[in-house]
């Protein structure tokens, strides 16, 4: 009985400690549930928090959004504005441009009236002055054939070539220097270089280089069989390029190695004989002209080997018969043969004929007394106006034979060089 009472007492006494432990853990779990309802109610609020925070930054960016739209659309609209005025501005420009043009027409047309009617006024005074033209000088060269071309150095002295020979003038005609063999046939052209250096070519086929050594020029470089036939005319360019053309139908542009020897680099054809030919450097055209007519190349000097070269316009009736047979006048050229051809440049096509009553060889223009000279197969010398292209004077029998050409010297006297074997320089 006393252990069983014992038991109960213990049974009791567990029970009792179970009850305490329950009650303690109901305690702690529901403590620790309100901490974790607290924890909850605080997650709760933070959440909201940040969803209120989240809310706020979308109506901000929103906000934000609307505005830099806002700018954009006045920005697209300013520049849209801009181009408006850009084009405006452009537009007023070309009308600005095409007046601006339309004066620089008009000036350029009442400069020419203005000068057309001051030669009016002083037309008779002017004649006067010409028909009173006297031969200054006349000597006869002592050679076996007819005078082939005259050229003048920059300080003034005259060198001619004929038959086989050069012979080197003073600008009073006393002879300087003669060179009896300069080649084994005509003469036919003489360009300048410089005072102290010249390029000859003939009907032998070759061209020469001469340089001056004690006040003697001298044969120092040859381009042997340069072409097929004769040779009428060679060109000296500013890049030291050559350009010859020849009755063998081709026009040869040549360059110098480094060597110093000059090679064939391009040709250019005809269907005839080249008589002659005349580059603008400036507009890096090359004109040529013989028995078939007239040509215009483009020359792209940027171009290795001048390969890019080609003939832009040909004109069949403006025939050309010799090497003095081309001349530049302002933007049009003048081409003499049965008649006068005037050509624009920029347009490249005849814009004066002018029917004329010999075969026409040389010509020369006289720019300051707004002139140009013609001579050829008859011993007369017409002169013309190159305005309105009157011809205001004929000299009668100005030589005893075909005149071959012109050129002007330093002093604004003029030569002619002529079949009859004579220079003659004459002054207004």
């Amino acid at each position: 009985m006393l252990i069983e009472n014992e038991n109960k007492e213990e049974i009791k006494k567990i029970n009792k400690n179970i009850e305490l432990i329950q009650k303690y853990d109901y305690e702690k779990l529901n403590d620790r549930i309100k901490l974790m309802e607290k924890e909850n109610e605080d997650l709760k609020n933070t959440i909201k928090l940040i969803a209120n925070n989240n809310e706020n930054i979308d109506k901000k960016n929103k906000k934000e959004k609307e505005e830099l739209y806002n700018k954009i659309e006045i920005i697209v609209n300013n520049i849209t504005d801009l181009n408006n005025k850009i084009e405006l501005i452009k537009k007023n420009n070309e009308e600005i441009n095409n007046e601006i043009e339309n004066e620089k027409k008009m000036i350029i047309e009442i400069k020419k009236q203005n000068r057309i009617l001051q030669e009016y006024i002083n037309k008779d005074k002017y004649e006067m002055k010409l028909i009173k033209s006297k031969l200054q000088n006349n000597i006869s060269q002592q050679q076996k054939n007819y005078i082939k071309s005259v050229s003048v150095f920059p300080l003034g002295n005259i060198i001619s070539a004929c038959y086989k020979s050069i012979i080197l003038y003073d600008n009073n005609l006393n002879i300087l220097q003669n060179i009896p063999y300069a080649h084994n046939d005509d003469v036919n052209y003489i360009e300048i270089i410089d005072e102290n250096n010249f390029i000859s070519c003939s009907a032998d086929k070759n061209i020469k280089f001469w340089i001056k050594k004690e006040n003697k020029f001298i044969n120092n470089k040859t381009i042997n069989y340069a072409h097929e036939n004769n040779i009428i005319k060679v060109l000296y360019c500013s890049n030291k390029d050559l350009i010859s053309c020849s009755y063998d139908n081709k026009i040869k542009i040549w360059k110098e190695n480094n060597n110093n020897n000059y090679e064939n680099i391009k040709t250019l054809t005809h269907s005839d004989s080249v008589r002659t030919i005349l580059f603008l450097e400036d507009k890096n055209i090359l004109i040529s002209s013989g028995l078939d007519g007239t040509k215009f190349w483009n020359l792209n000097k940027n171009e290795i080997n001048y390969n890019y070269i080609n003939c832009i316009k040909y004109i069949k009736e403006a025939e050309c018969y010799w090497n003095k047979g081309l001349c530049i006048n302002e933007d049009r050229i003048i081409v003499p043969g049965d008649s006068i051809k005037i050509i624009s440049i920029l347009n490249k096509n005849i814009i004066k004929k002018i029917n004329i009553p010999f075969q026409c060889w040389g010509i020369q223009l006289i720019e300051d007394k707004g002139l140009f000279l013609i001579g050829g197969w008859r011993n007369d010398i017409k002169i013309y106006r190159n305005d309105n292209y009157e011809c205001i004077q004929t000299i009668k029998n100005a030589h005893d034979h075909n005149i071959n050409g012109f050129v002007e010297l330093n002093d604004g006297s003029i030569i002619s060089y002529s079949y009859d074997n004579k220079i003659k320089i004459w002054k207004f």
